[in-house]
């Protein structure tokens, strides 16, 4: 015990007398500070809880068929696998999809592993005329940490649908950004609408115009042919790429005369049928983008939202800086018209750095706390260590 009394007190003795305590004290201070200040501030926990989705494609099958042939069994083996904590699934008619949740910590890539072997196994259990599946891991970095809706009173969904899916290929370039994608708006179509008496009286079913059409939109290499010393590459198509090019797929050529799509049907370019409606509306409090004040009288416009994921370890705060500041280089550059309202619904690096921010502050008064504490108690010089110490 003497000996190690006495250990113990040269440690504290080279430490008080020597120079290098007070560089370490500073050293650490500074680790300290870049450590704050380096650290990513994100809102969701990094935490690994591996989840697969199993999305199935039995057309032609109601949703009661499908449960009973291929949800249900499909449910029951992937339930085999190792560390599956919970399956779900939803079933309509044609698809259904089978959600996998593991336990948290284990391996994302085992997970999915077993998960596609335990289906692989399940092949010969399958019914006719399931046409496939696809599995897909689902990854809490998926999650968007921005939104940015795009609104206007002049401009429909279909034309903010264009402009969003512009604007979405310029944040690929935004340092650690990630999946980034549109949500809403109509994209383009080019929709054949058929004439069925114009059909009727030349003899042709829709199943011809759809042989004709997927006939003529392939794009594919089928050479080469060899002829002499020479060797032709001969390839299938281009595909179609407007209406015009639509309208000219000839559908038959019965009795010596050709017969056009055009001749059976009318041939539309331009925004796809519906299937949803996205609006944005604001309250009296509300800041606009176009320098307009919300309230009751201010109409919902039409809109579409832009979805920012951040790769994994990365700085939610810096990077959903960098994406609202590239958008705004975009709107400079005229990207984005000047009639169309950018507002931020989602970001989830602000709220972050509001907690961090938060936690800091307790914890800096809780050490000026303890401090004023120690003064009255101890004196300032032990104070004074506990400040240091602490951060």
């Amino acid at each position: 015990m003497r000996g190690q009394g006495s250990l113990t007190a040269r440690i504290v003795e080279k430490f008080l007398t020597s120079k290098l305590s007070i560089l370490l004290i500073f050293a650490t201070l500074a680790a300290g500070a870049v450590g704050f200040l380096t650290t990513p501030r994100e809102e969701e926990p990094q935490i690994v809880v591996p989840m697969v989705d199993v999305m199935i494609s039995f057309p032609g099958a109601s949703a009661e068929e499908v449960e009973k042939l291929v949800t249900t069994n499909l449910e029951t083996k992937l339930l085999e696998i190792e560390g599956v904590e919970h399956v779900y699934s939803m079933t309509r008619a044609g698809e259904a999809v089978v959600s996998l949740r593991f336990i948290v910590g284990r391996n994302r890539e085992d997970a999915l592993t077993n998960t596609m072997a335990k289906i692989s196994g399940y092949v010969d259990e399958v019914p006719p005329g399931l046409a496939g599946w696809i599995v897909k891991p689902i990854d809490v970095d998926d999650v968007p940490i921005l939104t940015l809706a795009f609104s206007s009173g002049e401009r429909d969904d279909f034309e903010l649908r264009r402009i969003a899916d512009e604007v979405v290929d310029n944040l690929q370039r935004v340092p650690n950004s990630s999946k980034s994608y549109v949500v809403g708006g109509r994209r383009r179509q080019v929709r054949v609408v058929l004439d069925p008496e114009a059909m009727t009286a030349r003899g042709i079913s829709p199943l011809d115009l759809v042989k004709a059409l997927g006939g003529a939109n392939v794009a594919r290499r089928i050479g080469p042919i060899e002829e002499g010393n020479r060797e032709i590459l001969v390839e299938a198509g281009p595909v179609l790429r407007d209406a015009s090019e639509v309208e000219s797929v000839v559908v038959s050529a019965a009795g010596g005369r050709l017969v056009y799509v055009k001749d059976l049907a009318t041939v539309i370019d331009g925004p796809a049928e519906p299937e949803t409606y996205s609006r944005i509306g604001w309250g009296p409090s509300a800041e606009r983008a176009h320098d307009r004040e919300g309230g009751p009288d201010v109409p919902e416009e039409a809109s579409v939202t832009i979805a920012v994921a951040k790769r994994k370890g990365t700085n939610a705060v810096w990077v959903a800086r960098d994406v609202i500041s590239t958008v705004g280089e975009l709107r400079d550059a005229g990207a984005i018209p000047a009639d169309v309202a950018v507002t931020v619904t989602r970001n989830y690096g602000e709220s972050a750095d509001e907690k961090v921010n938060e936690l800091a502050g307790h914890i800096l008064v809780a050490v000026i706390t303890v401090v004023v504490i120690i003064i009255l108690g101890l004196g300032w010089r032990s104070a004074l260590v506990v400040a240091l110490a602490v951060p």
